[in-house]
């Protein structure tokens, strides 16, 4: 594609698997960090120049779909282009290949903006930075395109009083460290995937199909599809957690919510929709939801939707 550079090429170790024996989701976003970070010198906004310009550049949403599973020791390489430049803010698309096959396993759309490192406030991009991106434009693939999740899919009045209205329960219960802070003093987007990868866990077990379940019945659990909404900064040694609730079951799809708060202060930190499905271990192929779960979900939701009216 026209305008796109390479921008990572490693490997998948054993240690970024999860019990599923696939590529946990929190590594697709740090190996996407670690992209955007080359993607940067290529800008003209390089990590080693904040001393001087004091600007950053900060994730403000994701959108990640997953077309494959990635296994240990797969090649893995990133190419990326600019989709859209604007006066503070760029649209930023990342391709995700296997690098022995050439086969697509993720596709992201990152919005990112420039930051004022002092005010910690969204600034213009410098106009060399600008006539860089323009360089790099490209267009956006089909295969990037929302299919489960257009964006007005995340809701963004996110607060404590609606998850609490809304039943949504607690997932997760944790602290930034220092190790998972970035350049820019405050968390790195992989973490914010690391709390929801942890969360998923305690949601399926709340759905009826918790691990030990799901091994007896042969069966593993993968995201397809998922957007973030970055809303504020986490800093070393704030605490947070994570409220979730299950939306909707269809077919083989099911639909969930993840939302994080800062443990200090109850603020929104992050939101999070995301699609995900049942597959079989031995076969790797998707999977209906087994009915008496399909049943529980469906009474809950019933359960949640009339709270609201």
């Amino acid at each position: 594609m026209t305008g796109m550079i390479d921008t990572y090429k490693g490997y998948v170790s054993l240690q970024e698997c999860d019990e599923m024996g696939h590529m946990n989701i929190q590594h697709y976003i740090s190996k996407s960090s670690d992209s955007s970070y080359n993607l940067r010198v290529a800008l003209g906004h390089a990590a080693l120049d904040q001393a001087v310009s004091g600007l950053g550049y900060v994730a403000l949403e994701h959108h990640i779909r997953f077309h494959r599973e990635l296994r240990a020791s797969d090649l893995v390489t990133i190419r990326s282009g600019i989709v859209e430049i604007r006066d503070k803010t760029m649209r930023i698309y990342q391709e995700m290949r296997e690098a022995l096959d050439d086969r697509l396993a993720a596709t992201y759309v990152v919005d990112t903006g420039c930051l004022d490192l002092e005010t910690r406030r969204l600034t213009p991009w410098p106009d060399h930075v600008r006539a860089n991106a323009e360089r790099m434009r490209v267009a956006l693939p089909q295969e990037a395109e929302a299919r489960s999740l257009p964006r007005e899919a995340v809701e963004r009045d996110v607060s404590l009083a609606r998850a609490d209205a809304e039943g949504m329960t607690e997932t997760n219960r944790s602290v930034v460290n220092t190790w998972e802070c970035d350049t820019n003093g405050h968390m790195n987007a992989r973490f914010f995937m690391a709390r929801f990868s942890d969360a998923q866990g305690h949601m399926w077990a709340q759905a009826g199909l918790g691990r030990h379940e799901q091994a007896a019945r042969g069966l593993a659990t993968a995201t397809v599809e998922m957007r973030l909404t970055y809303l504020r900064e986490l800093r070393a040694g704030e605490t947070l957690f994570v409220r979730t609730a299950i939306l909707k079951a269809e077919g083989k799809t099911l639909r969930y919510r993840h939302w994080l708060f800062s443990g200090d202060t109850g603020e929104p930190a992050c939101a999070a929709e995301g699609a995900a499905l049942l597959f079989d271990r031995s076969t790797r192929k998707a999977v209906p939801l087994p009915e008496p779960i399909r049943q529980r979900l469906w009474n809950n939701s019933q359960s949640r939707n009339g709270s609201e009216e």
